[in-house]
């Protein structure tokens, strides 16, 4: 193998002499093509200094290492500088954020796309394990930007600018609706990750209000999903079931499950195996295999309560003691309780509430409005006033409701697949 010595010339840029870089250009000529002959190594390794011609014929230098194959010392063996070329334009250097970059900041926080000029005591204070990261490399010879140590991040930079958001500005103007839901999402995942923990307790208090522990905070979400034509529409106010529980198993947030699972479980079993894609981000969220089980025992748990319900507190339901119409001598008229009853099942059992109400394969609503038929003039006629049970039947009747009820509601996590005491010890939802 021939020895070959390249004399390597340290490059003033701000020094252009034109006899310098003449005298790099006749080494380089002097070389000639063929630098090197390989004989007996299968591979070596070289550093080769490039010369390139500006249309000024002014030059500069490029440091390449190149493995050399076995004899193949052709023009394409200096191929790999425009590969970099395609790599550098398929990942385009970070851009500087338009809004969170302060004049006084003194950390870097560099995500995918963009980067961050923010204060670094305010993520010590609010984040331990951003803490722990910073001080980690402030003891290394790190990277450095605009003069600033740099924290690299491994999320998405619009999920780091809602969290950076939040901890500047807080989140008391979010709104935990399907709109929200997606910057929601994001600032609970990195506050759960990095241990922020009055964000994650605030974000989960605002989910709690649409996913309650308690069947009265239940019944409010439900009045709030009425409009005012009285048209039942909760995804216009609230975020869809599937996302929430995908995000409550990521963040370790049990106590949203049962009523997540209770909403999603009164849509046909297509529909909830078949996913939803939000609107506004086009991504499709579905369940895992586990959780699409614990949904369908769920819901199939919920239709066995309402039929036991249907047969224990309907069917030939005998009139109260104190029923008015007891002491009717004619027959037609001593049975008008019990008659409503029966029109009450007969009702039910047709699932018309689900046609009308569009509350359809819903066991906690149908037995309150088997309740509601008993009181309410429906032009629909779904139950003739000439056939309403007396105000005793009606009282004991509501008792049985009410206890029923509250029992089906005690027993979601149960039926969901979750330990129940998920929602004792915290009855009035996320601390």
């Amino acid at each position: 193998m021939h020895d070959l010595c390249l004399g390597v010339v340290v490059i003033d840029k701000n020094t252009k002499k034109a006899d310098k870089w003449k005298s790099i250009e006749a080494n380089r000529k002097a070389a000639g093509e063929d630098i090197v002959e390989v004989q007996e190594a299968l591979q070596v390794t070289a550093i080769f200094f490039l010369v390139f011609s500006l249309p000024s014929n002014i030059f500069f230098l490029e440091s390449v290492t190149v493995m050399l194959p076995t004899d193949d010392f052709s023009s394409n063996r200096f191929s790999g500088t425009s590969e970099n070329s395609k790599i550098s334009l398929e990942h385009p250097p970070p851009t500087r954020h338009s809004d969170l970059c302060f004049k006084d900041g003194n950390l870097v926080v560099l995500t995918e796309s963009n980067y961050f000029v923010v204060h670094q005591g305010l993520l010590c204070r609010h984040s331990a394990p951003l803490s722990r990261m910073i001080e980690a490399l402030e003891s290394q010879q790190t990277r450095h930007m605009e003069g600033r140590l740099v924290l690299e991040l491994p999320e998405s930079s619009g999920d780091v600018y809602y969290f950076l958001l939040a901890l500047y500005d807080g989140i008391s103007a979010l709104k935990y609706d399907a709109t929200d839901f997606t910057v929601v999402s994001a600032i609970l995942l990195l506050a759960t990750k990095y241990e922020v923990k009055y964000l994650r307790t605030n974000i989960l208090r605002g989910l709690s209000v649409s996913f309650p522990t308690q069947l009265s905070h239940w019944e409010a979400r439900e009045a709030k999903a009425i409009s005012a034509a009285g048209v039942y529409d909760p995804r216009k106010f609230i975020p869809h079931p599937i996302p929430v529980i995908n995000l409550a198993r990521a963040v370790g947030a049990p106590e949203l499950l049962p009523a997540a699972f209770y909403d999603l479980s009164r849509s046909s079993p297509s529909v909830c195996a078949a996913g939803y894609t939000c609107p506004l981000t086009s991504v499709t969220h579905q369940l895992s295999d586990a959780d699409l089980l614990n949904l369908l025992r769920g819901k199939e748990h919920g239709s066995r309560f309402l039929s036991t319900f249907i047969v224990n507190e309907l069917e030939g339901r005998e009139p109260s003691m104190a029923c008015v119409h007891r002491i009717e001598l004619d027959l037609a008229r001593r049975r008008i309780c019990q008659s409503a009853f029966e029109v009450t099942t007969f009702e039910i059992l047709k699932d018309i509430n689900g046609t009308i109400c569009q509350r359809s394969s819903d066991p906690l609503f149908a037995i309150l409005d088997a309740e509601m038929m008993q009181t309410r003039d429906d032009p629909m006629g779904r139950l003739n006033p000439a056939l309403r049970a007396c105000e005793s039947c009606r009282s004991d009747f509501g008792v049985a409701v009410d206890g029923a009820r509250e029992d089906f509601w005690q027993r979601l996590p149960l039926w969901f697949g979750e330990d129940p005491s998920v929602w004792v010890a915290r009855p009035d939802g996320p601390p």
